[in-house]
């Protein structure tokens, strides 16, 4: 049977004491003096007269959020000075590093830890963590919380190849490879988001200290955001439709019904491509049960939320999705992940446009038509919205339909929710889908 030891405390100002000539305390018994000139440092004595030295700390920022928007204190920690046994003055020296470490947030037992294992706190995972914490976590009324959308952006596979790299190492020209990569797969839209996240990033580690340039400043990038005027006709969008479908031909899962439903609600790309299986709900609304999708404010960009009443046509598609098991519905990978390579699948539906249109024309014996002009996905929502209006929905509810923020002075005065309006203006452009 293991012996049962027992600690006594003790507070002495162990720099004018002899320590060597401490009795050790009895069997069974361990002695522990806390240090009055260094709060934190302690001395143990074992029976045996065993001598050690230990730092007691907290870590700051580990703790809950206080009401001011701050994370307090973390749970109180030891680490035990290395051996062999060390005098006063170099146990007080290492002690106040590592107090000093926990004040700005540091834990020094997990660095010598990741030290010891080939990793480093300024790692690039290691401060995207603290950064989402430290910044992004802490919800003000300004802000909102921030943390789901920084943790969205900065996890996503073409950041993943910095993780072991130091903060410090990367380089103008890796930020340029990275984000000529998110162009590549998500678009000149998503690269400009990216490069967003990645500015706040760099932007608080120069704060920190953590590094001493910040390489994404005057950062030269063709990627602009372009007003663009494209509004699909009507035969347009139905031919995007029918492109869409589950024959062998067509583009099928995910992106075919992924499409399906931008066209039926209007709504941003991502808003439809993550949606998760948690945020359908059902809605009473004048006593009658509605179809409805919730998107949370952590992703929404007004940082509000907005709720998507569904039409039957749209209700229809996410009830005739397959159940892969994992949380999202438009997903490559069993539901695990949101669906990608969004660059790929627009690319994949031209052709397909392009094909169809060149098969009618053969059947009815002409040239092969022009092709489609050149449209965005985010010319579909467009579209919607400008439709809504000729067929005499009034702007407010479209902007709400659209998930638009709305101005400081309607925020204030107008309570209304507006969801019946919605709700009527989805069924009404619903009608010519079904």
């Amino acid at each position: 049977m293991a012996e049962t030891i027992t600690y006594r405390q003790e507070t002495k100002r162990l720099a004018n004491m002899d320590l060597k000539r401490i009795d050790p305390p009895r069997a069974g018994e361990h002695l522990e003096i806390r240090d009055t000139a260094c709060d934190g440092l302690r001395l143990r004595v074992t029976s045996k007269g065993h001598r050690s030295w230990c730092v007691v700390y907290r870590v700051a920022g580990e703790g809950p959020v206080g009401k001011r928007g701050r994370p307090g204190k973390g749970k109180t920690r030891r680490y035990t000075l290395e051996e062999p046994f060390k005098s006063y003055r170099d146990a007080r020296k290492l002690a106040l590093e590592v107090l000093e470490a926990a004040a700005n947030g540091d834990d020094y037992a997990e660095e010598r830890k990741q030290h010891a294992l080939g990793h480093s706190s300024r790692s690039v995972k290691a401060l995207i963590e603290r950064f989402i914490v430290e910044y992004a976590r802490p919800e003000t009324k300004k802000s909102g919380n921030r943390e789901d959308l920084a943790r969205n952006w900065l996890e996503k596979p073409e950041v993943k190849p910095w993780h072991d790299r130091e903060l410090a190492d990367i380089t103008r020209a890796d930020i340029h490879s990275l984000l000529n990569k998110v162009t590549a797969n998500r678009g000149q839209a998503a690269s400009i988001e990216m490069r967003k996240h990645l500015s706040k990033l760099f932007h608080w580690a120069l704060d920190q200290q953590f590094i001493t340039t910040n390489p994404i400043t005057r950062l030269d990038r063709v990627e602009v955001y372009e007003v663009r005027e494209r509004v699909l006709s009507m035969d347009e969008l139905r031919r995007i439709w029918d492109a869409c479908g589950n024959e062998k031909e067509d583009l099928g899962y995910p992106f075919g019904p992924m499409y399906r439903m931008l066209i039926l609600t209007g709504a941003r790309r991502a808003e439809i491509g993550e949606m998760e299986k948690s945020e359908r709900r059902k809605i009473t609304l004048d006593g009658e049960t509605v179809p409805a999708v919730v998107i949370p404010p952590s992703k929404h960009k007004s940082r509000r939320g907005h709720t998507m009443y569904l039409s039957p046509p749209a209700a229809a598609i996410l009830d005739s999705l397959p159940d892969l098991g994992g949380k999202f519905l438009f997903s490559s990978t069993e539901g695990k992940t949101p669906v990608s390579g969004y660059s790929k699948g627009k690319a994949r539906l031209d052709r397909i446009l392009k094909e169809r249109a060149e098969k009618e024309a053969a059947k009815r014996g002409e040239e092969p038509p022009e092709p489609m002009e050149h449209w965005t996905v985010h010319d579909i929502r467009r579209t919607v919205a400008t439709n809504l209006a000729e067929m005499g929905i009034p702007g407010d509810h479209i902007e709400r339909v659209l998930g638009h923020s709305m101005e400081k002075l309607q925020r204030t005065y107008i309570k209304h929710d507006y969801a019946q309006e919605m709700r009527d203006a989805m069924l009404v452009w619903g009608e010519l889908w079904t």
